[in-house]
């Protein structure tokens, strides 16, 4: 879509988005319409901007997410305190520790199967995924940090609080799951269409446990898993992506 037609559709449905959130707070009725349009399209624009780059810093470019990243976090924190969410409804909670293990196993396991199965259905990672796994033992170490803080606040953004807002101002729980991991997709939109669409499916299965029990904790510890595994693992099986 050409800048010129993405704006103007841009505030049509962030309108639309807004209309549709009534009911809720204001600063989380906001900060929710800025995570389903802005924030989205901001990310397919710096995609096409990182795609045109030959060959990516990686150091920069995983100091720009992880502070990029908990920013995002505290900003939504920030929003659901004054909105007057408590750490439960953003899912927040413990549960108990064989129940996480289990759970956390389970979704691990499926996000990766997910990998695999993208990867064995023929779908090839655009060239600046490559050039973001990590190749060196500083890359590696820095790539953990990077994992860690997608899985701690991508899943107080997209899951815990996006999710509890659409739920809530709509009513509807299929319709919140899967606007919030249509946002989520997108926001990996770097990662080309087919990414966007694998991140959202993952986004989708960490939602699950969130959903019946109440908690980001399993899911939190799965996605920075997942991650870790995909950089550290998964990158020199299905990549083919050697270092030192």
């Amino acid at each position: 879509m050409k800048p010129g037609i993405m704006l103007p559709a841009a505030g049509l449905a962030s309108a639309l988005a807004w209309l549709q959130l009534g009911g809720t707070p204001g600063a989380a009725r906001l900060w929710a319409v800025v995570l389903l349009v802005p924030l989205p399209l901001l990310m397919i624009l710096q995609g096409r901007k990182l795609a045109e780059i030959e060959e990516l810093p990686r150091t920069e470019a995983y100091a720009s997410s992880i502070v990029s990243l908990w920013l995002l976090a505290f900003a939504t924190a920030a929003v659901g305190l004054v909105s007057g969410y408590d750490a439960a409804m953003l899912g927040l909670v413990t549960l108990p520790l064989t129940e996480t293990v289990l759970l956390t196993a389970v979704l691990t396991a499926a996000g990766v199967a997910v990998l695999f199965a993208f990867r064995f259905a023929g779908v090839t990672e655009p060239d600046i995924v490559r050039q973001l796994m990590p190749v060196t033992r500083r890359d590696r170490a820095l790539f953990v940090g990077v994992s860690v803080t997608a899985g701690v606040c991508e899943e107080i953004v997209f899951r815990g609080f996006l999710i509890h807002v659409l739920h809530t101002s709509t009513g509807s729980l299929p319709l919140a799951l899967l606007l919030s991991s249509g946002a989520f997709g997108v926001a990996h939109a770097y990662q080309q269409p087919i990414g966007a669409v694998r991140a959202a499916l993952l986004g989708l299965i960490l939602a699950i446990p969130f959903v019946y029990t109440g908690s980001l904790v399993p899911s939190i510890i799965a996605h920075a898993m997942i991650d870790i595994l995909s950089g550290l693992w998964l990158s020199r099986h299905l990549l083919h992506i050697t270092g030192d």
